[in-house]
Formats: C-alpha cells, sequence, structure tokens
C-alpha cells in the first residue's frame, strides 16, 4: 500500500533504530517530533511524502519537495529493509513520482560521503556524484555530504 504521510507512519519513523554507524539516521521520539512540530507531521507537507506499507508495517518513504528550480529527494528505509536491494525498487518509484510532478528538472540527493551502499543506490538509478560539501547535519556537527543529481527528462 502507499499512502502520504500520516501519524501511523511518523510514529514508525520514530521507532526505527538504525545499527551503529547508521543511528545517525534514527529519528527523534514521537513525542519529540510533536513537540518540536516536526515537518513530517505538518500538514502542509504530507502530500511530499510517499509512505510504502507492507502488511500493516511501514517499509519506507520518500520526500520529495522543489526549491526554486531544483527537486530534492530523500529516502528512509526501515532498519529490516536496508542493504537488501529494496532501496532501489522504492527510489525507482519516487523517480516516477518526480518525473509525473516536474516533468524536465533536475534532481538533487543529499547523502553523507561514507554512506557508500547509498551512494551505490542512486548509481544504480542514475544519479551522479556532482559536488561534496561540509554542513553542519542535524545534531550540529560538521559532515561530508555528497549531492548527486540526475535530469528528469
Amino acid at each position: 500500500m502507499i499512502s502520504s504521510m500520516n501519524t501511523a507512519a511518523v510514529k514508525e519513523i520514530c521507532s526505527w533504530q538504525y545499527p551503529s554507524l547508521y543511528d545517525v539516521y534514527n529519528y527523534m521520539s514521537f513525542d519529540e517530533a510533536a513537540k518540536s512540530n516536526s515537518p513530517l507531521l505538518k500538514s502542509e507537507n504530507k502530500d511530499n511524502y510517499i509512505c510504502f506499507w507492507e502488511d500493516g508495517t511501514l517499509t519506507a518513504y520518500i520526500n520529495i519537495y522543489k526549491k526554486n528550480e531544483m527537486v530534492f529527494l530523500g529516502i528512509g528505509l526501515s532498519p529490516d529493509f536496508c542493504g537488501k536491494g529494496y532501496g532501489k525498487t522504492y527510489l525507482k518509484c519516487g523517480l516516477e513520482t518526480v518525473s509525473k510532478r516536474y516533468p524536465n528538472s533536475k534532481i538533487l540527493i543529499q547523502v553523507r560521503s561514507w554512506n557508500v551502499r547509498a551512494i551505490k543506490c542512486y548509481e544504480s538509478c542514475g544519479f551522479a556524484q556532482e559536488y561534496k560539501e561540509i554542513i553542519k547535519d542535524r545534531f550540529g556537527n560538521d559532515e561530508e555530504f555528497v549531492f548527486m543529481g540526475l535530469e528528469i527528462k
């Protein structure tokens, strides 16, 4: 099943616990998300997200938003589905949605430079590394990110 972002999806995302190294992708608790007015919970953002469900469990979500002439895409997979090839399947679905919503656009994905697993997934879907940049992550730490681009025709 596919849905837009909703409270059930946010609760699932908040419960995901990634193993060491990838634990930087752990989200805050649902209570913290609600108190901080997380973008995941804002009703005006719900259609920017595509949530993928299997047997009542959230397996992945895609975030699509347009800023100026650029379309940004983000993907999150349940820890149980990471490293098993599911990312490519969900990413392709997200790319189909982008091509319908924003034809003839450029898409950018931002990924931590050490996340080789994600970089390989993005490259397998046609993304190419464009540049690297040191930026503050959501914890306030300087982190090197790779920006990868893809032209949608």
